[in-house]
């Protein structure tokens, strides 16, 4: 469906090469192994359901990163490019009278120019962001399945799922002009192969459900209950992984504003040394660390670090008190399926925070 070959290589080796760089979390609660959580997980849904659900689960998540990884690469060489481009030009003065280094210094600005520009124009051509929201809404409805089929047939979550509609956060198409105006997309047309695939995603979401909730009606009260336990061993991981991912966005805030402190105070240093010194070394400083600072912001200001960081801590917060619920067995169907809605209710939030986030991201501009 998709040809990208970077997969989110360069952005991963800024995160985790540079910015985060001997980083290691702090005070994480406690979770179940990921082979107790399948073993549970298939004593729920049986050893028929079990493999193609994680097959499904597994593929379609390799498709987000691969497709989020290509997106994020995508301004991260239009920011290190731009950065590249200043401090070659700026790099001229220290190249007078060598007509061969100077102009191997244009050269080199003109390819990073070139390519920025390709890179602009080949990711503005796809809407990567849309299309890794579904497949990131998509994963995470199949992560809360086992626990659907439990709920009532009229809750909202189960219906989503028996009709397989995406219910991610995605506005409707608006069909009025003066509401189909205020879309960003409003001139572009829709993608059959991107319209073809979020409806195979629907149709095996509808399907899988379709089967985990016939097993449900076989035994309502003992499914419901092993539901239940699954459920608390799923918070639990969820849990943790909120924790770890909110800690590492904070590092990142920390480390950049440190970064950024300490190119402006150089540069301060370059620009007052130029009354007593006069070279070439401190114009490529002066111009190039801002320009190198300024990039480094705005692939922080594109990973949405700061608003992640808040939106992770308040997950955690969020489903710390479900589990801090009282635990013991519930006696009813009707209460067992209530504790299940909510803790699906606060899974399914997170898919429409990235579409808040990350809903109208595009490669709408150069720089």
């Amino acid at each position: 469906m998709i040809r990208c070959r970077s997969a989110g290589r360069l952005r991963g080796f800024i995160r985790n090469r540079i910015l985060l760089a001997r980083w290691q979390p702090r005070a994480l609660p406690a979770a179940a192994a990921d082979a107790v959580a399948e073993h549970e997980l298939a004593q729920l849904v049986g050893a028929a359901m079990l493999e193609p659900m994680r097959e499904e689960l597994e593929h379609a998540d390799r498709q987000a990163r691969r497709i989020g990884g290509c997106a994020r690469d995508a301004y991260t060489v239009l920011y290190a490019c731009a950065g590249l481009a200043v401090l070659f030009a700026a790099s001229g003065v220290a190249a007078a009278g060598n007509y061969t280094l100077l102009n191997l210094l244009v050269l080199a600005e003109l390819v990073m120019l070139l390519v920025l520009l390709l890179t602009f124009r080949n990711a503005h051509r796809v809407n990567w962001h849309g299309r890794w929201l579904a497949l990131r809404f998509h994963v995470e409805f199949l992560r809360c399945l086992p626990i659907l089929a439990a709920m009532r047939p009229d809750s909202l979550h189960a219906r989503q799922a028996r009709e397989g509609r995406d219910g991610g956060g995605a506005a409707p198409v608006p069909k009025a002009p003066h509401l189909t105006a205020l879309s960003a997309h409003h001139g572009k047309p829709a993608d059959a192969r991107v319209a073809e695939h979020a409806a195979d995603l629907r149709a095996s979401r509808a399907h899988l459900y379709q089967q985990l909730h016939e097993r449900f009606l076989q035994q309502p009260a003992q499914y419901a209950t092993q539901a239940l336990a699954f459920a608390r061993m799923l918070a639990g991981q969820q849990l943790r992984y909120h924790c770890s991912r909110a800690q590492q966005e904070q590092a990142i805030v920390h480390r950049v504003h440190k970064l950024s402190i300490g190119a402006f105070g150089l540069t301060i240093v370059a620009v007052v040394a130029h009354f007593w010194w006069h070279a070439a070394l401190l114009t490529i400083i002066c111009t190039g660390v801002p320009a190198f600072a300024a990039s480094l912001h705005g692939f922080m200001a594109q990973e949405e670090s700061e608003r992640l960081a808040a939106s992770y801590a308040a997950m955690a917060i969020r489903l710390q008190g479900w589990l801090d619920l009282d635990n013991a067995p519930a006696a009813e169907l009707p209460e067992m399926q209530s504790r299940l809605a909510e803790l699906v209710d606060l899974m399914m939030a997170e898919a429409q925070d990235w579409h808040r986030l990350f809903g109208e991201k595009g490669m709408y501009h150069l720089g």
